[in-house]
């Protein structure tokens, strides 16, 4: 029977690499991005799906069959975990090791561990300032669109935090700065948790130039054939004038400022003391930021949570496509 390991991360912070490091050494089998498990696991405002039925009329039948039935969570991930593995076995053909490496399951991290209880979990931390750097770059042409990633970089970021700090001794954290910088002691340290004999010996080998399928990183399988510090630090050219950086300084604020200086993360120097004005640039990224903000407006998203607040409180059946 195929173990599956699970490699959960923000996007864009270097899940790809250490997936493709992982493939390399021929013990394991993946496929891209699987995502499937975001289909079955996930309930709340923050899981948003999109479909043709009203999600939140099935929320209210699974919220329904849970208060009928108490063996209802149990029966579900039993047959969550069933279908999942007789998928992970056929597309692992025959290797011991599935990895599946999907960004959002951040979301989802507590019910994958209720669900594979005995699976393994790697946690690879990027500082979330370079995340929302390369999803400009790479999903956006360059353009500062970090708030469409909001998802990820606020929700996504404080549950994969909670997670681990509840099962820290079930999962394995990893620093993408430190897998760059120190590959062959972060690789062993990986080895023996996964159980791998010379897991670092992959770093004398070219790396896979694809994990297969469709989704994951679209520019570092072209770029890079072995690890490389390169991008370590180039994500602070992109905070290159005012708007740029008070986002940041927004951003690493408050509770979130604490939470990231427990995983070694700060505002660096230069970005909180100003730099460069680059004063077109960031009136740029001010105007397509404020364009939007009004399309949300004119579609906005408070509405369904309002309406579930709403039927919560009275008892009514409201419901919004």
């Amino acid at each position: 029977m195929t173990r599956p390991v699970f490699l959960l991360s923000l996007p864009r912070a270097g899940s790809t690499l250490l997936q493709r490091l992982l493939l390399t050494s021929g013990k394991c089998a993946t496929l891209g991005e699987p995502s499937l498990l975001l289909r079955f696991l996930g309930e709340g405002p923050a899981m948003t799906r999109k479909a043709t039925y009203w999600e939140s009329l099935v929320e209210t039948a699974t919220a329904d069959m849970r208060q009928a039935w108490g063996g209802y969570d149990e029966a579900y991930r039993k047959g969550v975990r069933d279908l999942m593995q007789g998928i992970y076995d056929g597309l692992a053909d025959g290797k011991e090791w599935f990895i599946d490496k999907t960004p959002r399951y951040t979301l989802i991290a507590e019910e994958i561990l209720a669900t594979f209880p005995e699976a393994k979990f790697i946690v690879l931390w990027r500082h979330p300032l370079a995340v929302a750097a390369s999803v400009s770059s790479t999903f956006r042409k360059g353009r500062w669109c970090p708030d469409e990633f909001g998802i990820d970089l606020h929700e996504g970021q404080a549950r994969l935090q909670e997670f681990c700090q509840r099962h820290g001794g079930r999962v394995f954290q990893i620093k993408y700065e430190d897998l760059v910088t120190d590959p062959a002691g972060e690789l062993g340290r990986l080895g023996d948790y996964l159980g791998w004999e010379n897991l670092p010996a992959v770093l004398e080998q070219e790396l896979v130039t694809s994990t297969g399928g469709t989704l994951g990183d679209p520019t570092g399988v072209k770029r890079y054939r072995k690890i490389s510090p390169a991008s370590r630090d180039a994500w602070k050219a992109e905070l290159s004038n005012w708007y740029r950086r008070a986002w940041a300084r927004s951003y690493v604020s408050g509770e979130r400022a604490m939470k990231m200086k427990e995983l070694g993360y700060e505002l660096p120097d230069g970005i909180a003391r100003g730099g460069r004005l680059g004063l077109f640039a960031g009136l740029a990224d001010w105007f397509t930021a404020r364009r939007r903000i009004h399309r949300r407006l004119r579609k906005p998203t408070w509405l369904p949570r309002f309406a579930r607040k709403f039927r919560k409180e009275r008892g009514y059946e409201v419901s919004f496509r």
